[in-house]
């Protein structure tokens, strides 16, 4: 029978009691270092104190996962604090995944488009989320679950019935403030719950354990609630408690 739970504290050290081989799926969207309001978690710090942040979440959950386990990780082009130039998070992120023994099996291009406009350079209505796996030739991967509809149906080279990939380019609309506003969300990044979801469904089975080592206001937990899966959870700010224990009852 699946679990929910969650803890609070800093995810590389509550990472250090979970058992070895026992998660088959991580998801996770750790601060960008853009100087959001998250609470006791300063979002202002050198980059090397944030690529320090990732390497340790990244060591200690590779001895967590299953041997076919998943580690998806989302994140951000970020602005330089003093030059402005733009910080390919996912660069730095791929180079400590590899550091750190995992293979990358897709780079997801999250695209969206409720966001501010820029005026000095191109507006960004992206991230990326870094799918990694513990063994490139072992990992679940369950398509069926997954497909999205056909554009064109009379198409005879594939059966349209079944649905076609979903590919590597994501259309999910972000959370806006309205939305956080009607479930008591108070929280600076909220990712759709119909992403996370659709990443469970590809990557784990129902009541197989999946990991959120920067939980926030518990996205993750309630699409494992909604699809049959156990969930844990960690944050290293408790102002969270009551709004994650609100959405596992309202949308769980």
């Amino acid at each position: 029978m699946s679990q929910i739970k969650f803890e609070f504290g800093d995810c590389r050290e509550l990472l250090k009691s979970v058992p070895k081989n026992s998660v088959k799926l991580i998801i996770t969207s750790p601060p960008y270092n853009l100087e959001k309001k998250y609470g006791v978690y300063d979002d202002n710090v050198s980059l090397d104190d944030w690529t320090k942040l990732i390497d340790e979440t990244l060591k200690v959950s590779y001895d967590v996962l299953t041997p076919n386990g998943s580690f998806f990780l989302n994140l951000s082009p970020i602005p330089n604090k003093k030059t402005s130039e733009i910080i390919p998070l996912e660069s730095i992120a791929w180079q400590l995944g590899k550091k750190n023994r995992y293979f990358l099996r897709n780079t997801i291009v999250w695209h969206f488009n409720n966001m501010q406009n820029c005026v000095n350079r191109l507006s960004g209505r992206w991230e990326s989320i870094l799918w990694f796996v513990k063994d490139i030739k072992n990992y679940v991967f369950n398509l069926e679950d997954v497909r999205i509809p056909v554009i064109t149906k009379n198409d005879k080279r594939f059966d349209a019935s079944r649905g076609r990939n979903p590919t590597d380019v994501w259309y999910f609309d972000r959370v806006n403030n309205m939305t956080k506003k009607k479930f008591g969300i108070d929280a600076p990044c909220v990712y759709p719950l119909s992403m996370i979801e659709r990443i469970i469904r590809m990557s784990s089975n129902v009541e197989d354990l999946v990991l959120d080592p920067f939980l926030g206001s518990g996205t993750t937990l309630v699409a494992c609630k909604r699809l049959g899966r156990s969930g844990l959870g960690f944050e290293i700010d408790e102002k969270y408690e009551k709004v994650i224990m609100k959405r596992l009852e309202i949308e769980g």
